[in-house]
């Protein structure tokens, strides 16, 4: 009988599109991940900001008078 080559290529087909599949998920992760590093710098830069805009205004409650 002869032999086939379709098993074992079909084989080669899947283990390759699950490859591409690991691949391409790892590169997913990886730009997510870049933009949440991006986010949390930025959140951070901001806070720091508005704490320091805070602290003066509470270390200047007089300037406008009395909140009455």
């Amino acid at each position: 009988m002869k032999k086939t080559l379709i098993g074992p290529l079909l084989v080669i087909i899947v283990l390759a599109l699950l490859g591409a599949m690991f691949i391409y998920f790892h590169v997913s992760i990886n730009r997510m991940e870049k933009t949440l590093i991006e986010t949390q710098t930025s959140i951070a830069d901001n806070s720091g900001k508005i704490q320091a805009i805070v602290n003066f205004f509470n270390t200047n409650p007089n300037v406008n008078g009395p909140a009455n």
